[in-house]
Order: C-alpha cells, then structure tokens, then sequence
C-alpha cells in the first residue's frame, strides 16, 4: 500500500529530492497520521538523506505500516492500543531524539516541546516547526511560541483542496463504511444531516452529503458564512432545531462541545453522531456521561452507542473523534500529495531561512504556495 501511495505522489516525491542538498544530514521529526501516505513521505526523506523518526498517537496509527517503517530504520514512537498515558510517554521519547525540524498535524508536538519540564532540552535542538492543520493553528496563534512555525494549513494550496475537497470526501466515505458495513446500500438519501461549522471543511462536508442525497442542513454562528451556506443552495438553522430532527449531526469546526449535551438530548434516537474536525472533546460525550448516559461498545470497534437515562439510543462513530483519520486512512492520495507538498515547501523555507525567521507563525510565501499549485496541476495534466 506504500509503494501503491508513492506512485501517486509526483508532487512529494519531486519536492523531497529537491530538498536533498539541504535536508541531508539534518533531523525531521513527524507527528503526522501514520498510514501509508505519510510512511511514504517519511521514506522519501530518508532517501533524500534526512534522520527521520516518526510519532502517531494511538487512533491514528496503522501497524503494518509503522512495521513496515522499522523495517526500513527509521525509528517510529506508536503503538495503536497505547492507553492515553503511554500515548504522551512515547510522545516525549520521540521529542527526546531532539529533531531539528518538526511536520506536526494538530501542533500538540509543537506546544508539547515548550514544556521545557517535561521535555528538556528539546527547543534546543528545534530550529523550527510547520503546522498543517486548522485546529492545529488555533491555540498557536495565542500561544508563547520560542521558534518559528510555518502555518502549512493557511496556504491556498492546502487548505482551499485539503479541507474543502479532501475532508468532505474522505469523511463521507467513511461514514458510509461504518454505516453500510455489508455494502447493501446506506440510507443517506433524503436522510435529515447536519453539518455544524461552515468553513472550508464544512462546506465540503454539505457538498458530498447533498451529493449522496441527503437533505443538508448548516448550522453556523458567523453570519457570513451562514449567509454563503443559505445561498450554496443549504438550510440554515440554529443547533437546538435542527438536532431536533437530525438523522445525522457532523462536527466540522475544530472547536470542543461543538455538539453539547443540549444536542445531543434534542436529537432523536437512532442518530449518528460523527465529527469531521480534529480536537478532543468536540461532541460532549464527557458531559453526557456525568449526566448518567452511558457510552457502550456496539460490537463493530468503530461506532460506539450513547443511552440516555430514558433509553434513547445514538450512534457515535469514533468516539467522537475526526472519523476520516481513524475510522478511515485520511484524505484522498492526490489532496494529501498536495498538503505533504506544502509541508515540504514550509521545510525548504526553514532550512533556507534558519537563524533569520523570528519566533512565532509565519505564512509560506506566496510563490512557494503558488509552485505547489503548479506542479499538482502540471501532474494532473500527465494523469
């Protein structure tokens, strides 16, 4: 399956052989979901002559696939049955190999390696960090940051097809694995499904789901955004209302208790509860179960049942976390060989500009972001 992905990544696997003369000899670190497009990208700069190690928390990590990585000699910290403890040992023993250059997916890494108690040292060594997703940016924007970050996720190359494109689709699919298991048929069509949080990842969530059938409703707190929704052709509504009559509710914003208790009391039994962000704690399942639910195994290790004190039943895939990187193996090959090209770029600007960047976010630079674009379009164009 890694061979399979890296035939499909043009984009990545020129961007790492042209890192070569700068790369080789330095320490990256990932904290990336480990699957097989991100063990592809570590083998490219292995080969390209970067120290490589790779992290991946306990629900987002493939086995085969980290075997597959220590076979080759790179030293993966992963283990997918780590209890929620061993998850932060194995992430401090990966800091500890005190890596140069980190690619972080949700920035806990990055903030972890300011923990200058739990991590000694560490920021030392950490000439600088690149951060690929939303809610990854979100607490770093206000957070006491003693190295320069590349916000990856605000390039135009990656979150206008990442987000938009990639993460409605990927989430959609595997929705539907999980709620079709047999392949019969899911009952998506002309199904009531919300989907709260109308950014980018959002809209692409309503566009997949509109295009299966289902009657889309939106629920957004900027008003804006709610007004871009209202004329994309989608019901605009408040939570309480439209959970009232939901068949499905996503969370799309990145945000905790984005489906709070008070949802998840409105919606009727049966409804699948699902998210297509990424943070801890987005559907309130914490708060429901000090409020005498009860969260259940089902007897598929993916969908999960939540019983309130009266009996009504709801379906929570994931235990509520991002379904597409833990359920699913994340976005669709041609998205992410885009992301990792844009990682990539916010590597090159590091390792050029080490020693000049100041501490804190920075943009990659619009003719690096535009050079992404170019060659994903020039690679579609050879397809």
């Amino acid at each position: 399956r890694i061979e399979w992905a890296r035939a499909h990544m043009p984009v990545t696997e020129a961007a790492a052989r042209a890192l070569a003369p700068l790369v080789a000899g330095r320490s990256v670190g990932l904290s990336l979901v480990l699957e097989p497009k991100t063990a592809a990208l570590a083998l490219m700069l292995s080969e390209a002559g970067a120290r490589v190690s790779v992290f991946g928390w306990a629900s987002e990590t493939r086995e085969d696939v980290a075997a597959r990585l220590r076979d080759a000699g790179i030293p993966v910290f992963a283990d997918s049955v780590a209890s929620r403890e061993r998850e932060w040992e194995l992430a401090r023993e990966f800091l500890a190999q005190r890596s140069e250059f980190l690619l972080d997916d949700g920035s806990h890494l990055i903030r972890l390696a300011h923990d200058t108690e739990a991590c000694p040292g560490v920021l030392d060594a950490l000439v600088g960090a690149a951060e690929e997703t939303t809610s990854g940016l979100r607490p770093l924007r206000s957070f006491d940051l003693r190295i320069p970050v590349m916000a990856s996720n605000d390039a135009r190359s990656k979150t206008l097809f990442d987000n938009a494109y990639g993460t409605g689709q990927s989430c959609w699919t595997t929705i539907l694995d999980l709620i079709d298991p047999r392949g019969v048929g899911a009952p998506v069509a002309r199904m009531s499904v919300v989907v709260i949080g109308y950014g980018d990842v959002g809209r692409g969530c309503a566009r997949f789901g509109a295009a299966l059938g289902a009657r889309m409703t939106v629920v957004e707190l900027d008003p804006v955004r709610a007004l871009q929704a209202s004329m994309d052709g989608f019901a605009v509504a408040s939570l309480q209302e439209a959970a009232a009559s939901a068949g499905m509710l996503i969370s799309a914003t990145g945000e905790r208790s984005t489906i709070p208790l008070s949802a998840l009391e409105a919606a009727p039994g049966g409804a699948i509860v699902t998210v297509a962000g990424g943070v801890d704690g987005e559907v309130s399942i914490d708060e429901a179960v000090a409020a005498s639910w009860v969260m259940a195994e089902s007897g598929d290790p993916h969908v999960q049942t939540l019983t309130s004190p009266s009996g009504k039943t709801l379906r929570v895939l994931e235990r509520g976390e991002g379904i597409n990187y833990t359920a699913g193996e994340g976005n669709p090959i041609e998205i992410m060989d885009m992301s990792f090209g844009v990682q990539l770029a916010s590597l090159r600007e590091l390792l050029t500009h080490e020693g000049e960047l100041s501490p804190g976010l920075h943009d990659l630079p619009r003719e690096a972001d535009d050079a992404v674009a170019a060659a994903a379009l020039a690679a579609l164009s050879l397809s």
